[in-house]
C-alpha cells in the first residue's frame, strides 16, 4: 500500500495572522515568515529570548489558535539559534559589523540577531563534527566486521 508523503494543510485565521496546520494525527504548525516575524517582535518587546516566556509571548502576539506547545518549541529553537534568519544568511561574515543597526529599531534587536547567527554557526559546526564522528564510528564498525570475516576465512 502506497501512502503519499505530502501533508495537507489547514488554515486557521486569527486576527490579522493565519496559522497553517498540517492534518497529521498530531497537527504541526507551519511557521510562516509573517508568523515568525510577529514572534521575533514579541520576543524583542519582552526583553529578548531569555526573558520571554511562552505565555507572555502568546499574550503579546494575540494569534488565535496558537498554543503554548507551539510557542514553547519555537522559543526553545530560537534560543538555541536554530532558526534560519534570511536577512542574516544573505550577507557574508565579513560585513557582519557594518550591518549593526541597519534597518533595525534598536541595537538590542541587532545584537540579539547577531548572537543568534553566531549560535547558529556554532550549532552547524557542532552538527558537522557529530556527523563526522558518526561516519568514523561506522567505518570502524565495518573494519571490525571485515577483520572478523578475515579471521574466519583464515581459520577455514
Amino acid at each position: 500500500m502506497y501512502q503519499s508523503n505530502k501533508k495537507k494543510m489547514n488554515m486557521v485565521s486569527g486576527g490579522d495572522a493565519a496559522l497553517v496546520l498540517t492534518t497529521d494525527p498530531k497537527p504541526r504548525l507551519r511557521w510562516t515568515v509573517e508568523l515568525h516575524d510577529r514572534f521575533v517582535d514579541a520576543v524583542a518587546q519582552l526583553g529578548g529570548p531569555d526573558k520571554a516566556t511562552p505565555k507572555t509571548i502568546m499574550r503579546v502576539m494575540g494569534v488565535k489558535g496558537l498554543t503554548l506547545y507551539h510557542l514553547k518549541s519555537h522559543l526553545q529553537k530560537f534560543r538555541l539559534g536554530k532558526q534560519p534568519h534570511k536577512e542574516l544568511n544573505d550577507h557574508k561574515d565579513g560585513d557582519r559589523g557594518s550591518r549593526l543597526g541597519e534597518g533595525h529599531t534598536s541595537n538590542t534587536c541587532a545584537s540579539s540577531r547577531m548572537m543568534s547567527q553566531d549560535m547558529n554557526e556554532g550549532f552547524q559546526i557542532t552538527e558537522a563534527l557529530r556527523m563526522q564522528l558518526e561516519v568514523q564510528r561506522r567505518l570502524h564498525e565495518q573494519l571490525e566486521v571485515q577483520r572478523h570475516l578475515q579471521l574466519r576465512i583464515e581459520a577455514q
